[in-house]
């Protein structure tokens, strides 16, 4: 048998094979040909299913998803866009409706219709008419046509669900005649071929055995080769592949051996890099093409990665910077808020004068002294009311290098760009501090980040309605640190919220009134800036935010 070609013993067992298979051709054509059938009625009712999901349901709900963008769009060059992004959506569904049934199509007009409505009021600027628009009849309509279409959706499934479990019944009595026809084929052909493979199978595990060694070796589970290749005495095309495959062993062996240095100098190389050492290079050379290039290629980025991380510094630097920009341009309407409660009383006082000098006029009772007297009262209201726009001028101007500053100066200038507004809304300020201790950072940006958090707690009070609001703020200093705390009794930070508040661009109020950047810049200021720590925690009746920072050495 070792003296019979491979071919003339495979030859052998394909002409059993193939006896086998032209028994079970019939039987398979006849089930293949059942099988398509059942599959093509199910495919049918499938893709009518899909074609729903496709053509109908998921660019509604883009539409719609458009729809609520445009409302909460935060300035027009976004809601532009979005206009321009919903017109082909909506030409798409026109032309997907008027394929519809009657009932479906006179659905996507009425919700088209208050969508229209919705983009009109937005293109008049009537926001807050949109907004009610897109969420009361226009979500009503939507959600209606909706409904109708996964109504139909479902009588499709039910269908197809229905065609499936016929198939599968079918499916599974021609298997099991398939399992006997082919038991029965086995049986005759598992004699014949057993004799044949036997002889085959020897060879292959002498084979098998030898390519074992070998791969040991090559995944370093042994460091030689257990005898000098593979031992198959063999005619057949088995032995003379195992010469050949013998001498290739022998080749790939010196080859591997060279090849081994150079990764185990690259496996150096690599730790050093993770120890921050980037002087290294890759010398020893291999016999593979692609770990030379792999070495060009170490070598090259080594010599780039520097610069890379200089330039990641500094892009990373220039994000900060542009995040820090948002920030204080987010609290610019918070600050003319603030110039507004300033200004309120000033303006009242001076419009009273006002009053009192046409009264005395219309009775001639305006004399000088009284004249001078009420227009020096204008005078230093007046200076007041701009000494409150200086005010405003410095605490935005960012500090250029780092400076010793009392803790109590910085928070009591935040504090007062808010007193009119804490008195505007009857909220309860209390300040207990050590008015003398000093750190060194940045004045202007401790007290915008300390503003920033004033200015939440208001936020929360005002809008939470708290009865008898207060906000309270303690400085306090130790040996090594200052600890300035600020609460309020609003009711305290929802609590998967309080890991999150700090995130960027993670906020719990209306797109409108908050961006997400402020806290998380506090955090950056206070942190990654002054070398501090901030955090917040819930109290009994409200929220606690404590910023510790370092005293100088």
């Amino acid at each position: 048998m070792n003296r019979l070609g491979i071919r003339f013993k495979l030859f052998i067992l394909g002409f059993l094979g193939a006896f086998m298979l032209m028994g079970l051709a019939s039987l398979a054509l006849y089930i293949n040909k059942e099988g398509i059938k059942n599959l093509n009625d199910v495919f049918d009712d499938t893709k009518q299913v899909h074609t729903l999901q496709s053509r109908y349901i998921a660019p509604l709900f883009r539409l719609r998803e458009l729809s609520l963008t445009l409302v909460m769009a935060p300035n027009e060059n976004f809601r532009s866009h979005i206009q321009t992004s919903i017109s082909p959506l909506i030409s798409h569904l026109d032309n997907a409706f008027s394929q519809a049934p009657n009932e479906l199509n006179g659905l996507w007009l009425g919700y088209k219709s208050l969508l229209e409505t919705t983009r009109s009021h937005i293109g008049q600027g009537f926001e807050e008419g949109a907004f009610i628009n897109a969420n009361t009849a226009e979500r009503k309509q939507f959600f209606a046509l909706i409904d109708t279409l996964e109504q139909n959706q479902n009588r499709q499934l039910e269908k197809s669900s229905t065609t499936f479990s016929k198939a599968q019944s079918l499916a599974q009595n021609s298997k099991n005649l398939l399992y006997i026809g082919v038991i029965v084929l086995l049986l005759v052909s598992i004699f014949v071929a057993s004799f044949i493979a036997s002889n085959i199978i020897n060879s292959i595990e002498i084979v098998q055995k030898g390519l074992k060694d070998f791969f040991n070796f090559l995944s370093h589970k042994s460091d030689e080769l257990q005898n000098e290749g593979i031992a198959l005495e063999s005619k057949d095309e088995l032995g003379a592949m195992v010469k050949a495959i013998n001498a290739q062993i022998y080749q790939i062996k010196a080859d591997l051996l060279q090849d081994r240095k150079l990764i185990e100098e690259a496996t150096q190389i690599v730790s050093s890099l993770k120890k921050g050492e980037r002087d290294s290079r890759l010398i020893e050379h291999s016999n593979s093409k692609e770990l030379n290039t792999l070495k060009l290629v170490m070598n090259e980025m080594m010599d780039d990665l520097e610069q890379k991380i200089l330039n990641e510094i500094n892009q990373r630097t220039d994000q900060e910077k542009l995040l820090i920009q948002q920030s204080k341009l987010a609290g610019m309407g918070n600050m003319i808020g603030n110039i507004a409660h300033q200004w309120r009383q000033p303006l009242a006082e001076i419009n009273a004068i006002l009053i009192s000098l046409q009264v005395r006029h219309m009775y001639e009772d305006l004399d000088g002294e009284f004249l001078n007297s009420q227009i020096e009262k204008c005078n230093k209201i007046t200076e007041f009311m701009s000494n409150t726009i200086s005010d405003f001028q410095n605490f935005f101007k960012p500090s250029k290098e780092k400076e010793e500053f009392c803790v109590y100066e910085a928070c009591h200038k935040a504090a007062m760009i808010l007193h009119s507004s804490l008195k505007h809304y009857a909220i309860e300020f209390e300040f207990n501090a050590d008015k003398t201790q000093t750190i060194l950072g940045y004045p202007n940006e401790f007290s915008q980040a300390f503003l920033n958090i004033l200015s939440n707690a208001k936020d929360v009070l005002v809008e939470r309605q708290t009865t008898n609001p207060k906000i309270t703020v303690t400085i306090k200093s130790g040996e090594q640190y200052v600890l300035v705390k600020v609460q309020d009794n609003g009711g305290g930070i929802a609590t998967e919220n309080l890991e999150r508040i700090f995130e960027p661009y993670f906020t719990t109020k209306h797109a409108k009134q908050g961006t997400g950047i402020g806290l998380y810049m506090c955090k950056t200021i206070i942190e990654g800036n002054m070398d501090g720590v901030i955090h917040a925690q819930n109290i009994d009746d409200g929220a606690c935010i404590t910023i510790k920072l370092k005293l100088p050495q």
